[in-house]
C-alpha cells in the first residue's frame, strides 16, 4: 500500500499510524465531513476491533497457534483490512454512494470484531 493510500481527514498522511492500515483508515472516516454520525460509530468499532485483533495476534495467537495457522489468520484479517481499504478509496472518488459505503463498513466491522473466532473458534 502506497503512503497516500492511507487517509486522515479526508487526507493522506506520511505514515500509517503504529504500522496499522485499518487505523489510519477508521480515523480518516471518522473524521470524513461527509459522514453521519452512524458512520463515526462504525469506524469507532472499526478502531477498536484493530486494536483488539493486534493484542490477539501478540497475546494469544503468537504464543498458542503453530507458525502457519497464525498466518492464516492474519491473512483472513488482511483481507478485510483490503476491502475496508477498497471501500474507503471509492467512497472517497466518488465512485460508493454513502448508504452503499454504510453498509459496507458495518459488514467489515462486524467481520472484523468477530475475528479470530469467525472460523476455529478460538479467540
Amino acid at each position: 500500500m502506497a503512503e497516500q493510500d492511507v487517509p486522515s481527514d479526508g487526507q493522506a498522511l506520511g505514515s500509517p499510524p503504529r504500522n496499522s492500515v485499518s487505523l489510519g483508515v477508521f480515523l480518516g472516516v471518522a473524521s470524513h465531513p461527509r459522514v453521519p454520525f452512524r458512520v463515526v460509530e462504525l469506524a469507532g468499532r472499526g478502531i477498536t476491533a484493530d486494536a483488539a485483533a493486534t493484542r490477539w495476534m501478540l497475546e494469544v495467537g503468537k504464543p498458542s497457534l503453530d507458525g502457519l495457522t497464525l498466518a492464516d489468520k492474519v491473512i483472513e484479517f488482511g483481507e478485510w483490512e483490503e476491502r475496508l481499504v477498497d471501500l474507503w478509496r471509492g467512497f472517497r472518488s466518488g465512485d460508493v454512494e454513502a448508504a452503499v459505503f454504510e453498509t459496507c463498513l458495518a459488514e467489515i466491522v462486524t467481520a472484523m470484531e468477530d475475528w479470530p473466532s469467525n472460523r476455529d473458534g478460538r479467540g
